[in-house]
């Protein structure tokens, strides 16, 4: 079998990603933290990870980010979940009795509306969106309700007491497939993850761009990260998307040379088109 570390329970999104992305059968490894889904990868326990790095409401997800840089793990796939959100309770609560609504924070966020129409609901933060529904249902918390997957409400017994709680339809979040540095056959593709640090002085940002644009790459993605320990640093998290591979790995060598600090994460084929409709058949 194929052991995969997520962050969460099973009947998480994250879940579900690792469905898309490996179709064979695998092994689950629940982890509470991103930190632990990392080190399982490090260590041996798992072979790979599926973790998130970006949802389309709530931004990217940034402790993947750091973490990534600070494990060294390779980034050898992606895929995109449509996030179907529910709220669930015990079977013997209505919508009336709510009074606490537990999930993980980024769930939380991508349920404001319902929030805002019934302001007296108390948002719980939890550790997993699935683990929040599983919780509740074993007795061992003092919250009511929890939002998360129709498929976490039905793993664990929850009664569904509203379906798409989320304040988008097009709500998606991406999720990379992660392995250890030295894992062989490093994936190829168009598409590539990576950081740059760039020097603290007047056009050291244009550079880096303008290499990029250069050779014809278009970057998808960026995020700022503060570098621990040194007060107003950052170092940039990038995603690009090139029309070839060479010329791809072309602009990840210059790059090389303009910036203070380079590292990839990897190259991967990327998951469909970027403009995804409302009639997504893959919802």
């Amino acid at each position: 079998m194929n052991p995969v570390a997520i962050q969460g329970e099973a009947g998480s999104f994250s879940h579900a990603a690792v469905q898309q992305l490996l179709y064979s059968e695998f092994d689950l490894v629940p982890c509470r933290t991103f930190m632990e889904a990392f080190e399982a990868v490090v260590s041996g326990e798992a072979e790979r990870a599926v973790l998130p790095v970006e949802n389309a409401l709530a931004g990217p997800v940034v402790e993947s980010l750091d973490l990534l840089w600070s494990t060294g793990l390779r980034v050898v796939g992606e895929t995109r979940v449509r996030i179907h959100l529910c709220l669930s309770a015990r079977p013997d609560m209505f919508f009336e009795d709510v009074r606490s609504v537990a999930s993980h924070p980024v769930a939380l966020k991508q349920c404001r509306t319902l929030f805002d129409d019934n302001p007296s609901l108390e948002s719980i933060v939890t550790y997993d969106t699935a683990g929040s529904v599983k919780d509740m249902m074993l007795g061992a918390v003092t919250y009511d309700s929890a939002i998360a997957s129709p498929l976490a409400a039905e793993l664990y017994g929850a009664s569904v007491l509203r379906t798409g709680v989320e304040d988008d339809h097009r709500n998606y979040t991406r999720f990379f497939e992660l392995v250890a540095p030295d894992t062989p056959d490093a994936a190829e593709g168009v598409r590539a993850a990576a950081a740059v640090v760039i020097r603290n002085e007047p056009g050291s940002l244009h550079g880096v761009l303008a290499v990029i644009g250069d050779h014809g790459v278009d970057m998808t993605q960026i995020v700022a990260r503060p570098i621990r320990g040194s007060p107003w640093q950052y170092r940039f998290f990038m995603e690009f998307k090139a029309p070839e591979a060479d010329a791809l790995a072309d602009c990840l060598e210059a790059l090389e040379k303009v910036a203070e600090e380079t590292r990839v994460f990897g190259t991967y084929a990327g998951y469909g088109d970027d403009d995804v409709s409302a009639n997504d058949p893959r919802e």
